[in-house]
């Protein structure tokens, strides 16, 4: 995938987790109003690619039909705004969520305490994790990638 795609398809999820987009129209409108140049048909892709689904008309993550069942707060908080797992390296991990949710889900995993995570370092929409190697990697994005599929 293309860095450009996998850009719009951070800015796709973040515009489904921070506004009610009811139709296709509707999202390429605001992916314009962001900067993007897409069609009607692209956006039908990224849709498709995404797996996004409707609920009560309105476009979201498949894991959010799913969140309301998690009990841990600290997962919940996780599984509502985690866009994006990616490994850098062996050791660290670069979490993506909506502007303005790095920290509350940085905090999450602090308050989770996982033996596989030494730190954490987030920002305003980006986290680095921080794991003991890369065995501790690969599961923390195991866990992380479950509970953006819903899966707590």
């Amino acid at each position: 995938m293309s860095h450009e795609r996998r850009q719009r398809h951070l800015k796709i999820l973040e515009l489904v987790a921070t506004r009610p987009l009811r139709t296709q129209d509707e999202l390429a409108d605001a992916l314009r109003r962001e900067g993007w140049e897409v069609t009607q048909s692209s956006v039908s892709r990224d849709i498709a690619v995404l797996g996004l689904i409707k609920i009560d008309g309105i476009y979201q993550r498949p894991a959010a039909a799913h969140i309301h069942e998690i009990v841990d707060p600290n997962l919940r908080r996780i599984a509502e705004s985690l866009l994006s797992v990616e490994a850098a390296g062996d050791a660290l991990l670069v979490l993506h969520t909506p502007p303005g949710e790095a920290q509350r889900v940085g905090s999450a995993l602090d308050l989770l305490a996982w033996p596989e995570v030494v730190g954490t370092i987030g920002g305003d929409d980006t986290i680095f994790v921080a794991t003991r190697n890369a065995g501790a990697q690969a599961h923390i994005v195991r866990q992380l990638r479950g509970l953006m599929a819903g899966v707590a």
